[in-house]
C-alpha cells in the first residue's frame, strides 16, 4: 500500500490570510500504520498550488517528542500567508533519514484552503454590497434597455361652432336741426356683447400604434457586481443541506451502486447494527472497494465536504466527488463508529459521490451509515435531504385528503 498523509481528527483544514497561530496536526502513515518520525534527520513541508511548487518550511525534530507516533504540528510563517491569495493549496512532507528520502503522500498531495480575513494585508476593507446598492445596480442595468419607437400622433379633432354675435350699441342723440354745418364726428362704438358659449369638443382621434418592445442587455445585467453578490448569498444559503438522497440507507441501496474494487470482489450488504440503525457492510480484498451515488445536482464550482460514519478494517481511499483534489479527515476504528470524510472543490463535470476504501493486510471489512455531502468546508451533523422531509404543509394536505375520504388523522 502507498504512503499516506492525513489531517489528524478535528484538526483545522483551512487558515485565514495573515493567521500565523492556526496549527495543522498531520499524520504520516505507511501501509496504514503511523511512521516513527523521531528517527528522521530532516522533515520538510513543501507547499504548492495548481500552478506548481511555491515554498517550503522545515519541522523541528525536537517538537515530536510529546506527540503520538506519526504526528507532527505545522503552522505557517506570517509572511507566507500574506503572500498567498485565497484558494486551494497542496502539502507534501519530505522525510530524510539514514535510508534516504520518503515523500508523503504517494498519491495526490494533501489539500488545504486559505480564506480571506476581514481586511487584506494593506488594510483595505473587503468590499461588500448592501440592499440599496443592489437596487441601484439593477436600476443602472435596467437603464440599458432599448426604448421602443414612439407611436404616430392621432388626427386633430374638429373645430367647435362659432359663438353668437354680440348686440349692437345704442345710437347717439340727434342734434337740433339748424344750418347745415360741418359733418359731425362719428359717435363712439357701443360696448361689446358677451362672448358666445364654446362649441362642443370634436371626437377623439384614434390611438397611434404601440412602439416595438425594448430588449434587455442580459450580459450587462448578470455581470453587475450586485448580481454576483446575490448569487453568492443564494449559494451559501444551502450550507448544511444534505445533497444526496437515501443517505441513511433506509431504502437499502436505492440510488447507490457497488464499486467492484481492484480485485473485482467487493460486496455490499444492507444490515442493522447494534444501535438499531440501517448500515452497509462492505467487504473485499482490493483498493477502491465501496459504493457510489449519482448524479448529484447542485450549483457546481463550490467547496464541498463529504462525510460518513464508519468502523472496521480498512483505510480511506476516496470520500466525496469523483476525480477532484481532496483532503481527508478522520481515522477508522475497529471498535466504534467515527466520522471520516474529505473536503474538495467541486466543478461542473463532477456529479458522482463516492465512498471507497483500501484494504489493511488485504482485508476490507467496514460498516458505514449516515452519508452526507454538503456545501462549505465544515462537516455538520447528518440530516436527510430536504426532499425527504415531510413539512407541515405536506402533513396538512395528507390530512385533508384522508378526511375527504371519510377518515380521520389526529
Amino acid at each position: 500500500m502507498a504512503k499516506t498523509l492525513e489531517f489528524a481528527y478535528e484538526t483545522p483544514q483551512e487558515v485565514k490570510v495573515g493567521d500565523d497561530e492556526t496549527t495543522f496536526t498531520l499524520v504520516c502513515k505507511n501501509e496504514g500504520l503511523p511512521v516513527d518520525l523521531t528517527t528522521a534527520k530532516l522533515i520538510t513541508v513543501k507547499i504548492g498550488s495548481r500552478d506548481g511548487y511555491l515554498r517550503e518550511q522545515p519541522i523541528s525534530i525536537d517538537s515530536l517528542s510529546k506527540l503520538p507516533t506519526g504526528q507532527f504540528k505545522f503552522n505557517f510563517d506570517k509572511d507566507t500567508l500574506d503572500n498567498f491569495p485565497t484558494g486551494s493549496y497542496f502539502l507534501e512532507v519530505w522525510v530524510a533519514d539514514d535510508q534516504g528520502t520518503s515523500i508523503y503522500p504517494s498519491g495526490n498531495p494533501l489539500n488545504f484552503i486559505v480564506t480571506a480575513n476581514i481586511e487584506n494585508s494593506s488594510g483595505a476593507t473587503i468590499t461588500t454590497i448592501a440592499y440599496d446598492d443592489f437596487v441601484k445596480e439593477l436600476n443602472k442595468a435596467a437603464s440599458t434597455i432599448v426604448k421602443g419607437d414612439k407611436g404616430d400622433k392621432g388626427d386633430k379633432g374638429d373645430k367647435g361652432d362659432k359663438g353668437d354675435k354680440g348686440d349692437t350699441g345704442a345710437t347717439g342723440i340727434q342734434g337740433p336741426k339748424g344750418d347745415k354745418g360741418d359733418k359731425g364726428d362719428t359717435g363712439t362704438t357701443g360696448p361689446q356683447g358677451p362672448q358666445g358659449a364654446t362649441g362642443p369638443t370634436g371626437p377623439k382621434a384614434d390611438k397611434g400604434d404601440k412602439g416595438d418592445t425594448g430588449t434587455v442587455d442580459n450580459a450587462g445585467l448578470i455581470s453587475a457586481p450586485a448580481f454576483h453578490s446575490l448569487q453568492t448569498q443564494v449559494n451559501n444559503s444551502a450550507v448544511g443541506t444534505n445533497l444526496i438522497t437515501n443517505s441513511n440507507f433506509s431504502s437499502g441501496l436505492d440510488h447507490w451502486k457497488v464499486n467492484p474494487g481492484a480485485n473485482s470482489d467487493c460486496k455490499a450488504v444492507v444490515t442493522t447494527d447494534s444501535d438499531g440503525d440501517t448500515c452497509i457492510h462492505i467487504t473485499g480484498t482490493g483498493d477502491a472497494c465501496g459504493l457510489y451515488f449519482g448524479p448529484v445536482s447542485f450549483n457546481q464550482n463550490q467547496v464541498t465536504t463529504a462525510s460518513v460514519l464508519a468502523k472496521g478494517i480498512g483505510t480511506i481511499w476516496w470520500i466525496g466527488l469523483q476525480s477532484r483534489p481532496f483532503s481527508n479527515f478522520g481515522t477508522i476504528s475497529t471498535e466504534s463508529y467515527s466520522k471520516i470524510g474529505s473536503i474538495m472543490q467541486a466543478d461542473s463535470s463532477s456529479d458522482t459521490f463516492c465512498v471507497y476504501f483500501n484494504p489493511v493486510n488485504n482485508v476490507v471489512d467496514i460498516y458505514i451509515k449516515f452519508a452526507k455531502l454538503e456545501l462549505g468546508s465544515h462537516a455538520t451533523d447528518w440530516c436527510p435531504n430536504s426532499a425527504e422531509i415531510l413539512t407541515q404543509s405536506d402533513y396538512a394536505k395528507i390530512k385533508a385528503a384522508i378526511v375527504a375520504l371519510g377518515g380521520s388523522l389526529s
